[in-house]
């Protein structure tokens, strides 16, 4: 990516796509050219100055894109982006905003691999951020702060798109994380996909409550339920491919959680309140873990890993996917490359709790590791790719 800004091309003004386009204009990330196919989309999303430039047609916005975010449903990403190839610079980075990773990702990769179009310019992406509203009205710089956003590169995926990619989203605030598109799926079905369907079964007990008792179950209705519901409130039009494109994980998930309230149902009808007492106990616990609170101190605990590496492909994919899937949060990495044409160096930015974990991951994934000692931290001078 060169010294200039880049020109990022977000395909889609929804929420998401509108969002991306905000956040890039606000931290000064790149020159943005939103599209939509909607004429309407479009004179909305272009009075709120959310964009450079809000187009409607793909080949006239990407012509000088140096990346290019399909913000589009899953079943419209490998169209989208394989139509945008075509008319993009062929240094131009690929990639999608959408929620289900596995069979787009294989569709994108093997459709540009086919037209020979640069199937190592793409990786699959997933901003796990969003709201209950909906268009460009909705749109939010902030909405990727302290964000996750998932990665999903395959064996096709150059090392430099991965690293440049990471490098623009962190910009944006999003702490970036990477994971093979299957296990993607695996994880969003617990943490995203069933919180929505128990969200809106939640609110649909409710609503039985309110026919058979009147709006006096809306009086007594406290945050805890507010909170708990407000993802009810989604497009379900935007729910059904989702659920439907993850079917399998889904019912995984559901499984495990209606055994989790067949439990709570036998614990209360049986008056078992030791037994509950322990659940609800081991439940308070996992959430404080699942959703650690950010302090100064932990913030400033980072540490650096060193990872050689050598002329094979897919080596940073293999780190990244490695870490990702054991958990470990990926704050910041570069490339350090030899000044004498040998092996470089990938610099691994993880938080100092996580160390002695991060090598042991890096070296079961066949990559030699270990502490970097007094070094610079990625991204500066000593170590810019």
């Amino acid at each position: 990516m060169t010294a200039r800004l880049p020109r990022v091309t977000v395909i889609g003004a929804g929420l998401v796509g509108s969002s991306i386009a905000l956040a890039v204009r606000e931290v000064g990330a790149g020159r943005v050219v939103l599209v939509d196919a909607d004429a309407g989309v479009r004179e909305r999303a272009a009075a709120l100055g959310i964009a450079e430039q809000v187009l409607g047609s793909v080949p006239e916005a990407v012509g000088d894109a140096d990346i290019v975010i399909a913000a589009v449903p899953a079943g419209a990403v490998p169209e989208v982006l394989s139509a945008a190839a075509v008319a993009a610079p062929r240094a131009a980075i690929l990639t999608d905003a959408a929620s289900l990773k596995l069979t787009s990702t294989l569709d994108v990769t093997s459709r540009l691999s086919d037209a020979k179009a640069g199937p190592e310019r793409f990786v699959g992406g997933h901003p796990m951020a969003g709201s209950e509203r909906s268009g460009p009205e909705a749109a939010d710089a902030q909405l990727f702060q302290g964000a996750t956003w998932g990665l999903t590169p395959t064996a096709a995926t150059a090392d430099a798109t991965l690293t440049e990619l990471s490098t623009f989203l962190r910009r944006l605030g999003a702490r970036v994380v990477a994971l093979p598109p299957a296990q993607h799926d695996e994880l969003v079905a617990v943490v995203s996909h069933l919180p929505q369907v128990v969200a809106s079964t939640l609110a649909a007990v409710a609503a039985d409550a309110i026919e058979a008792t009147g709006d006096a179950v809306l009086a007594v209705a406290g945050g805890g339920f507010r909170d708990t519901t407000r993802i009810a409130a989604s497009d379900p039009a935007l729910w059904i491919p989702i659920l439907s494109g993850n079917r399998a994980a889904v019912l995984e998930a559901l499984d495990a959680y209606a055994g989790r309230l067949e439990q709570v149902r036998v614990a209360v009808a049986e008056a078992r309140w030791e037994e509950l007492r322990t659940l609800l106990a081991r439940a308070s616990t996992a959430r404080q873990r699942l959703v650690p609170k950010a302090t100064p101190a932990a913030l400033a605990a980072l540490a650096d890993v060193v990872v050689p590496m050598d002329d094979r492909p897919g080596q940073l994919a293999t780190a990244t996917t490695a870490l990702g899937a054991a958990g470990i949060n990926v704050e910041d990495l570069a490339m350090r490359h030899a000044g004498d044409g040998g092996r470089g160096a990938l610099l691994v930015r993880v938080a100092a709790g996580d160390l002695d974990r991060a090598v042991d991951v890096l070296t079961a994934a066949g990559l030699g590791a270990h502490v970097e000692h007094d070094a610079a931290a990625p991204g500066s001078e000593d170590a810019s790719p």
